[in-house]
């Protein structure tokens, strides 16, 4: 894909009237250039985006008839797909409601519309609940009981899948409406144990909710200075374990666009941060990056606290975040040297000791011992034909490729990631973000 062509649908969604129009760059590329962006568009969540974008300018015509009518049809899919997904929602909550389960509804439809202004334009793959603890075993037998199965859980996350529902092979297939979804049972949303990065985390509670209207649908949620905290620790977790939706960053820029500058909201959002450091740090690199990528505008809060950024976050921020975001950071994409080690430069800088950096660069560099369990899970299961486990085997190639030429292209890196910490070490203090 050509970055010039990223970089232009980035401004244009981006784009909020001002007088450099982007939308006259997206017309100079030939059909080819957006057969080969679609992909990523499709993975980074911004495809539907962008055909509205374009769509309310009356700006149709700067994309190739082939293309547009892709991104039409996709549209039509996944309005299918959330109507279903809607009804199964619906249900669901019918079923806690009558059972007693105490929660609230996170992330997908209750983005809608602070986030989000129409749900089919978001691809959802899952339906999220913060659960009460003592409600637990009551939303997880009212899951089974409409036929859901525990696919896998941690301490504060259980998953649950509908076993006959199909899985998306291709990117287009994700906007199918009876594509596989989730429903995640949540009792905290931070990952210490993942990440090692230990964090106290706000007290989401089901007994602070609001009464959330969307449709015909009503249900509770948490209050709005919540929601948005919970967003910012939503992409900050996907982060630092090296990949992060793009939609999810245009999604808080939608937000900011809409509240940066509501005083009573920030300022509820400070209470809740309180004087946490790491939580403060956090807001001022998600909604950082969300102003890199689609101009987002800053509310005071975050241009403060960017302020007292520490040195080496703000070199990852100024120097790494726009090309590790751009990259192909999953295991399961083939690509040669990808950036997305470029993120372990960011996430040394919440380990507090050299043994955990140690183990961190150890674990994440070159997962040997989870690659050579996968490889041997896969060939001694009797179950799967030859053609199967050969296809199993291939995926797992790419990962080993994904991981042994990431891990060199950060080690090629090292040299100017310290020569730039030096540098900014003699500077005098930057400015705010």
């Amino acid at each position: 894909m050509k970055p010039a062509l990223a970089d232009s649908i980035l401004d244009v969604l981006g784009f909020s009237g001002r007088a450099d129009d982007p939308l006259c760059k997206l017309s100079g590329f030939r059909c080819r250039d957006w057969n080969y962006a679609l992909s990523w568009l499709h993975d980074a969540g911004l495809a539907l985006y962008l055909l509205q974008k374009i769509k309310d300018t009356n700006a149709t015509s700067v994309l190739p008839t082939s293309i547009l009518s892709c991104l039409e049809k996709n549209l039509a899919a996944n309005q299918r797909r959330v109507a279903n997904m809607a009804r199964q929602f619906e249900s669901l909550n019918q079923n806690f409601n009558r059972a007693g389960v105490k929660y609230a509804v996170v992330k997908g439809f209750s983005l809608v519309p602070l986030f989000c202004p129409d749900a089919s334009l978001r691809h959802q793959s899952d339906l999220d609940y913060l659960i009460d603890r003592r409600s637990l075993p009551i939303a997880q037998g009212a899951l089974e009981d409409a036929g859901y199965s525990l696919k896998k859980y941690s301490a504060n996350e259980f998953v649950y899948l509908m076993p006959s529902a199909k899985r998306a092979l291709l990117a287009e297939q994700q906007y199918e409406a009876h594509t596989s979804h989730a429903v995640e049972l949540r009792l905290a949303f931070w990952d210490s144990d993942s990440h090692s990065v230990p964090l106290k985390e706000p007290e989401f509670s089901v007994d602070n909710v609001s009464t959330h209207r969307w449709q015909e649908l009503v249900f509770p949620t948490l209050p709005i200075e919540d929601a948005f905290l919970l967003q910012v620790i939503h992409a900050f977790n996907h982060i630092l374990t090296g990949w992060v939706r793009m939609s999810w960053l245009y999604e808080i820029e939608y937000f900011l666009n809409q509240r940066s500058t509501d005083r009573s909201l920030w300022e509820s959002v400070e209470r809740r941060i309180g004087d946490d450091p790491l939580l403060r740090e956090m807001l001022v690199v998600v909604t950082g990056l969300s102003a890199r990528l689609f101009r987002a505008p800053l509310p005071a809060t975050s241009r403060v606290w960017a302020e007292d950024l520490r040195p080496p976050v703000r070199i990852w921020l100024d120097n790494y975040a726009r090309t590790w975001v751009f990259g192909k950071n999953r295991a399961d994409q083939f690509s040669l040297f990808s950036v997305a080690k470029l993120v372990l430069f960011l996430h040394q800088q919440y380990l507090s000791d050299a043994f955990s950096r140690r183990h961190l660069l150890r674990t994440r560099l070159l997962p040997w011992e989870q690659l050579f369990r996968r490889v041997r899970s896969i060939s001694s299961n009797s179950s799967a034909n030859s053609r199967g486990r050969g296809r199993q085997l291939k995926r797992e190639l790419i990962r080993l490729i994904f991981h042994v030429t990431g891990g060199l292209r950060y080690l090629w890196e090292i040299p100017r990631w310290r020569r730039l910490n030096r540098v900014m070490a003699h500077s005098p203090r930057p400015a705010s973000l």
